[in-house]
């Protein structure tokens, strides 16, 4: 089935943005055309876009999907991780989270990802639980890793032990682990282990590191190893932010990740506008909208070794899209990081609209039953799936009517 999408200003892969029409096969981009170049094939459907802007599909390089509940839980901000871990579980609403389904819990999970433009997650977590939605329609998540969840003694036991996890990554399939998330001497001294342990190297993918000293830094460099920010849980959880200057002056290649939602983040879309606010108030110019844009997207499909399947746009790859109209013309990367996210026009992935304006209803999936008629953010929206009755059964496990704040739909009935 091809569908057609003409008179767009598409973001490149060498991220210039230049009127172009897109032509989709199924779930892939078949053909990036000049504005008027003649088809070659026979569509099934054509939407006009009336100059509107696609972007690639965003990549949440850091979820924990079975942790998407309720919103900022736990004593903050926290000494070390696992002290807020502990107050976390003494927490009543995360003890009735434990009431729900690990598929309601990553459903929700994959919405809140989706709703903020994120059509890929890195959902880290044992494989033998997320390995069940890989192929779910309303996101990709990461299928290739190798992971532990840190390197102390308090580390929660994911998978096997972190020397024979990196083993397995043979050196080229992401190996990603937290690291440096509190002021122990032993959490101080986490990177030194997992270095000894031979596990930080190029395909190494370290997540958060708030308290990682300059010759910790260095050192990664050094290994080439990759880092992921979590601006909104970093400063939440343990109130300070990673030292992301010096990490852009070693060139450590760097990415952009929510954590769950229980660290308080909102969604995707929250995190690019807390990184961009951070960048305006303590970078000195260093990190523009367009770099945080390239950070959510080609950076972090090359960093998770996905860059065959998405993270641009072009033939072959995933049609995983973003189709907006910007504010400010001058400035789309700004406009689109700034916007709120029930304006976006529509959201593609795996060349299915998950989210969209009824206008462009045509370009979802062949049974339109599949989807719903909702109220996001009071905005009139169609989307994939059955949402309003998700929040329903959740709210009759739990005893109690639930709001979300990155998930306020309503039936239009």
């Amino acid at each position: 089935m091809f569908k057609f999408f003409k008179n767009g200003k598409v973001l490149f892969p060498d991220f210039k943005i230049k009127p172009a029409e897109i032509l989709i096969k199924d779930d892939l981009i078949y053909d990036i055309l000049e504005p008027g170049q003649k088809l070659e094939k026979e569509v099934d459907t054509e939407i006009d876009l009336d100059g509107q802007y696609v972007f690639p599909g965003f990549i949440n390089s850091h979820d924990h999907l079975v942790d998407t509940c309720w919103q900022g839980l736990g004593q903050c901000p926290a000494e070390n991780w696992y002290e807020w871990y502990d107050s976390v579980k003494s927490c009543p609403e995360y003890k009735s989270m434990q009431k729900l389904s690990v598929t309601d819990l990553y459903i929700l999970g994959m919405y809140k990802n989706i709703l903020s433009g994120a059509t890929t997650v890195v959902d880290h977590f044992p494989p033998e639980i997320s390995r069940t939605f890989y192929d779910h329609p309303l996101t990709s998540l990461l299928e290739h890793m190798n992971l532990s969840h840190s390197v102390s003694t308090r580390q929660l036991h994911w998978g096997r032990n972190i020397s024979e996890e990196f083993r397995n990554s043979r050196g080229v399939i992401p190996f990603i682990i937290h690291i440096g998330q509190g002021s122990s001497k032993e959490l101080k001294e986490e990177l030194e282990t997992l270095n000894r342990l031979g596990a930080l190297d190029s395909n190494t993918v370290l997540v958060d590191g708030c308290h990682l000293s300059c010759n910790d830094l260095q050192l990664i460099a050094a290994k080439k190893s990759s880092m992921v920010w979590l601006p909104t849980s970093s400063q939440r959880v343990l109130g300070k932010q990673p030292d992301i200057k010096k990490i852009l002056e070693l060139k450590i290649p760097l990415t952009i990740g929510t954590d769950s939602s229980i660290t308080g983040s909102g969604g995707f879309l929250c995190e690019l506008k807390a990184a961009y606010k951070y960048a305006d108030e303590n970078l000195d110019g260093m990190l523009g909208a367009s770099d945080l844009v390239r950070m959510a997207t080609r950076d972090a499909a090359e960093i998770f070794g996905i860059d065959k399947y998405t993270g641009t746009i072009q033939a072959g790859k995933r049609a995983d899209l973003i189709v907006f109209r910007p504010e400010n013309e001058e400035d789309p990367f700004a406009s689109l990081i700034n916007m709120q996210p029930e304006r976006f026009s529509m959201i593609i992935h795996k060349g299915a609209m998950i989210i969209g304006n009824d206008e462009f209803r045509k370009v979802s999936s062949i049974d339109f039953s599949l989807y719903s008629e909702v109220r996001f953010n009071n905005v009139s929206k169609v989307l994939y799936g059955r949402p309003v009755q998700l929040v329903e059964r959740i709210s009759h496990k739990i005893g109690q009517n639930i709001s979300f704040p990155f998930f306020k739909i309503l039936s239009e009935d």
